[in-house]
């Protein structure tokens, strides 16, 4: 959707969707180490999602008066802290619509939450977000085999707001996605093979971003360097920075 033509609603709809994917709400934090005020908004990307992010940020732009500023960084890796990569982040001042979604995706912890109201109000093109954020393609690389699956990794979120999520997708678009547990970091995800896997993209592919092309294709020639999932090679997700 052209940034031009959105309304009110539909960029609160896309904002929905960048938050429960990589991006964070959050409020200032005082001398006296409280947290008060309106939240604002941060998502981080590796720097190969600099268009991405961009293409994010013509959303963001359309709630403030200047140009959001995009800054580079050096980020250090969560388990090796010698390892440094490059990533790309934008953030932005405080604003009383962010307040209005943080206060009703994240609970009393500072957790983040699948709630009803954000699947109430997220927008498809918030889902096409969500999915460039978190999912990618296992795709199956043996021999006269072709297809795999989705995986929508939804890892840092209770296995009962999972489950919500997975019956709102039958409920409303009749996508059957399978519940899984990861084996070693007990994380919960959801997947399903070709059919309903394209389903999925097929209902988000007008939104998708021809950087992130490689999360809609299942043709060999968008295949990523791998690493393993299950029996599966996994490609294309690039794990949260915030």
């Amino acid at each position: 959707m052209s940034q031009l033509k959105m309304t009110r609603k539909d960029v609160r709809g896309a904002i929905i969707g960048m938050v429960l994917g990589d991006g964070s709400l959050y409020q200032n934090t005082f001398r006296d180490g409280s947290k008060r005020g309106n939240y604002k908004l941060s998502i981080a990307h590796s720097v190969k999602q600099s268009d991405y992010l961009s293409h994010k940020r013509n959303i963001i732009n359309t709630m403030f008066d200047y140009e959001l500023p995009i800054r580079t960084s050096l980020h250090t890796a969560k388990k090796d802290s010698t390892k440094k990569y490059p990533v790309v982040r934008l953030q932005t001042r405080v604003h009383p619509r962010l307040t209005f979604i943080g206060k009703r995706i994240y609970d009393s912890s500072r957790k983040k939450r699948i709630s009803d109201w954000a699947l109430d109000n997220i927008s498809l093109e918030g889902l096409a977000y969500w999915w460039m954020d978190d999912g990618c393609l296992a795709l199956d690389k043996r021999p006269n085999h072709g297809g795999g699956d989705i995986v929508w990794g939804l890892y840092g979120f209770p296995r009962e707001d999972v489950e919500k999520f997975q019956k709102w997708l039958l409920d409303k678009f009749d996508i059957s996605l399978r519940l899984y547990v990861h084996k070693k970091s007990g994380g919960v995800y959801l997947g399903r093979g070709v059919s309903e896997g394209r389903k999925l993209l097929n209902l988000i592919d007008e939104y998708k971003v021809p950087c992130m092309e490689y999360k809609f294709n299942y043709q060999r020639s968008f295949v990523r360097p791998p690493y393993s999932l299950s029996k599966k090679t996994v490609i294309a997700h690039t794990p949260s920075i915030n």
